[in-house]
């Protein structure tokens, strides 16, 4: 019964609301065929723009929307009210119907609407288009064949537009080559122009009907120029040449647009040889720099000798020539202003340095640092060492070098090789072979040989160096072992103490006889027993720690007592003998100990 009221309670408490949306236009007429969503209900407006929805939830989100017009998402709380009564308006989408006028009869608009990436293309033939837009903000571009490409910002809202739109269409573009010459003269190519001569330093002023158009400095390739179709007259303007004109030149944009201008060359010659020393040096490029940053540039010839025409002026004379600088006194600003004049010049070299690098390891691949080289080139020896990682480097004159390597420990290497003028030698490998010797001995408890144990040999830093096992004999050996180190060796086994020897030095003499003593885990006495007389007790019972032990006939007595053991009770009852003993004071193991029984 009490399950029964608990349901009829929870029924009770559900309650389902009524929410009735009108939706209307701007103009407060109503909108039929409108979707209307509340809580993913969808329905559809009637003619009165009437629709209604049911509903138990408490946040309503509602979205409207029809085409034509601007969607509309709200989200309210429900007011609990049997009946909710709710009036929506919805705006238009606005558009705007824009005529574009060009000065061009056809071309290309390009637009995007501001915040979006893509761009709509649409050609145009005519020298209008209409495009219909929505109310935005858009970027255009206007292009039309061989102009500049136009781009705006436009704004529209809902009203017509007519724009004119401006593209800019260049005039003819004619390219302009100067050339030093025999003889003065203009020329017209299409597309093969010859070899020619640029000059510098000079500038074409151009001029039509008297009238100055323009100036522009020649340059080493063509000069592009915008000129229309006429006819002009040319003027050279430079240090040396004046009133050099080229008058009534028909320019004709239908014809041949590369223009090529002759120039009578005004010139002074420097002639000249390069040394070093006593050798004459071929095939070195000179250049020569006036103050305006131009260059020019000729090459010595097997016998060092070269020979140049220059405008006349000052020039600043660098040499270009793999192993070999001018001296610092030659390099200086040389005056060649002097029209026609021949020069005669002598320039003197001196021979850079070229570069070794290198590295030394030993015959593993491992760096070796600290290794004594010697370059030995012609009379001069450098000597230099190898840093912490095998390498090395220096710098010497090109020729045949002898290199000899050494390092303590090692065999000595040396190499034959040759060092070209300005150039490295890099990853030159030097391989040492070292010294080896051999380690030996035996192993045993003392008493017995000790076979098949392994013995570790390690250097200073505990790291293992080489392994080797004990044969039946107890012989152990460490062959190969580099020289000049220091080694200890380490012998690890179960029922033995560890085992670590002193450290020492191995040198080209081989060790042999390093003999290892390994100490039991137990401590181990021998007992000796004597009479008053020093003879021994033979056959004689002694109690150790409750045990009954006999002495041999010698009187002596092995005990293995626990290695944590630090004193004993003995007792010879036949003597009425009994003593402790303390071992914490024996310092081998076994150790001896005489007793006199009195």
């Amino acid at each position: 019964m009490k399950k029964l009221i608990f349901l009829f309670i929870v029924l009770f408490n559900i309650t389902c609301y009524s929410i009735t949306l009108t939706i209307i236009g701007e103009d407060k007429s109503p909108l039929k065929e409108v979707i209307a969503n509340i809580n993913n209900q969808v329905k559809i407006s009637d003619s009165k723009g009437y629709v209604a929805f049911n509903t138990s939830e408490d946040i309503l989100n509602i979205s409207i929307s029809k085409e034509g017009y601007k969607e509309e998402v709200l989200t309210l709380k429900n007011s609990k009210d049997e009946v909710q009564n709710l009036t929506l308006v919805m705006k238009k989408i606005n558009t705007s119907y824009v005529t574009f006028e060009f000065p061009v009869s056809s071309g290309l608009i390009e637009y995007r609407e501001v915040g979006t990436s893509r761009y709509t293309k649409v050609p145009f033939l005519g020298s209008t288009k209409s495009i219909e837009f929505l109310a935005g903000t858009y970027e255009f571009i206007f292009s039309a064949k061989d102009s500049k490409k136009n781009k705006q910002i436009l704004n529209f809202r809902d009203n017509s537009e007519h724009l004119m739109i401006d593209i800019d269409i260049p005039k003819n573009i004619f390219f302009i080559l100067g050339n030093i010459s025999k003889n003065k003269g203009i020329n017209f190519y299409k597309n093969n122009i010859g070899r020619v001569t640029p000059p510098k330093d000079l500038t074409l002023v151009i001029f039509k009907n008297g009238e100055f158009k323009t100036k522009f400095k020649l340059k080493d390739t063509f000069v592009p120029i915008e000129l229309e179709d006429g006819v002009y007259d040319f003027m050279i303007e430079g240090r040396f040449y004046s009133n050099l004109y080229f008058r009534g030149l028909k320019i004709d944009s239908s014809v041949n647009r590369n223009i090529v201008i002759s120039i009578p060359s005004v010139q002074t010659t420097i002639r000249g040889v390069i040394k070093n020393n006593d050798q004459f040096i071929g095939g070195a490029k000179i250049l020569f720099t006036d103050v305006d940053n131009n260059s020019y540039e000729t090459m010595s010839n097997f016998a060092g000798e070269f020979s140049i025409n220059l405008p006349p002026q000052k020039y600043k004379v660098t040499l270009n020539k793999p192993g070999f600088v001018l001296k610092k006194n030659q390099n200086l600003i040389y005056d060649f202003s002097a029209p026609n004049e021949i020069y005669n010049l002598t320039l003197n070299t001196k021979e850079l340095l070229s570069n070794i690098e290198g590295m030394v390891t030993d015959d593993k691949g491992i760096p070796i640092s600290n290794a004594d080289i010697m370059v030995k080139n012609g009379d001069k020896i450098i000597h230099l060492k190898s840093d912490d990682f095998g390498n090395f480097s220096t710098s010497t004159l090109p020729g045949l070098l002898f290199i000899k390597v050494e390092k303590d420990g090692y065999k000595a290497f040396g190499v034959v090789t040759k060092l070209e003028r300005f150039s490295t030698l890099s990853g030159l490998k030097i391989s040492l072979t070292p010294y080896l010797s051999n380690i030996s001995g035996v192993i045993s408890n003392s008493f017995t040989p000790l076979g098949n144990l392994h013995l570790s040999l390690r250097d200073n830093q505990g790291e293992v160096v080489a392994n080797t096992i004990s044969n039946q004999n107890g012989y152990y050996e460490f062959s190969d072992i580099k020289i000049n180190n220091s080694y200890f060796i380490s012998v690890g086994v179960q029922s033995y103490r560890y085992y670590y020897s002193d450290v020492f030095t191995l040198t080209k003499d081989d060790i042999i006889n390093k003999n290892i003593i390994l100490q039991g885990r137990k401590i181990r006495v021998h007992l000796e027993l004597l009479s008053s007389s020093k003879t021994p007790l033979s056959n004689q019972e002694v109690i150790v720690e409750g045990t009954v032990y006999k002495t041999d006939t010698n009187g002596f007595l092995l005990l293995e007592l626990p290695e944590n053991k630090k004193n004993i009770d003995i007792q010879v009852k036949s003597y009425g003998y009994q003593k402790q003993i303390d071992l914490s004071s024996m310092s081998t193991n076994p150790n001896q100990l005489t007793l006199i029984i009195k």
